[in-house]
């Protein structure tokens, strides 16, 4: 059975529990990390030695870094599924898994760490102004990628969509101001249908760090 380290909660362990969901693999979740601590273990570092989440053992095979492990479980369980038809659609899955890690996310966790994770008599606005306005300019791209296209690789979900898929829920629903993005708008919709992202991406966060933090212990189980 496959196992996976990561509270529920974490940026990058939902898009991990996506895809797990997605492909209906068995699976059993350890919470670790965050409010559950563990990561400082002789036996999580052992696994992964950065001491962070997601870590994944696969019939004894362990790998880290989610992104990684999405590829990982595209190819070994996605088979018509997850992963792309052919090598050029591969190819264009891991570019848009890429340029979601190096480009909007560092400004996507500036933004939700600076609101959600940050007390109110604590935060930033300019920069918090400043991350948003690079983020937003960041899914101008992928909107006009978006606006003939029902997903962001072929014309299913693919392992393309599921990190930029988890940040969106993020992005829609955060108080912030948005602007009208009618290709991200129709793809998240049909992201929201899906049962495997409602019950893995759709994880209510809070809007400051007592709220986050009580969510993340109320949604332990799930």
């Amino acid at each position: 059975m496959l196992e996976v380290w990561g509270r529920r909660n974490s940026s990058n362990v939902i898009p991990v529990m996506w895809a797990v969901g997605e492909l209906g693999i068995p699976h059993r979740r350890h919470d670790v990390g965050g409010s559950f601590g563990g990561l400082d273990t002789p036996d999580y570092k052992a696994m992964n030695p950065n001491a962070r989440v997601p870590t994944i053992k696969d019939e004894g095979f362990v790998l880290w870094e989610s992104n990684a492990i999405i590829r990982y479980l595209a190819r070994r369980y996605g088979q018509g599924g997850l992963l792309p038809d052919d090598e050029q659609q591969i190819a264009l899955a891991d570019q848009w898994l890429e340029w979601c890690k190096t480009t909007p996310y560092p400004d996507f966790i500036g933004v939700f760490w600076g609101i959600v994770r940050t007390k109110p008599d604590q935060r930033k606005p300019q920069m918090i102004k400043a991350r948003l306005a690079a983020w937003i300019k960041q899914l101008q791209l992928l909107d006009r990628h978006l606006a003939d296209r029902a997903f962001v690789v072929g014309d299913r979900l693919s392992m393309a969509d599921i990190p930029l898929g988890a940040m969106a829920y993020r992005y829609f629903n955060l108080p912030i101001q948005r602007p009208d993005f009618p290709g991200l708008a129709a793809w998240y919709q049909r992201l929201t249908e899906r049962p495997a992202f409602q019950q893995h991406a759709m994880i209510p966060f809070g809007r400051n760090p007592a709220e986050w933090q009580r969510l993340e212990r109320e949604g332990a189980a799930g």
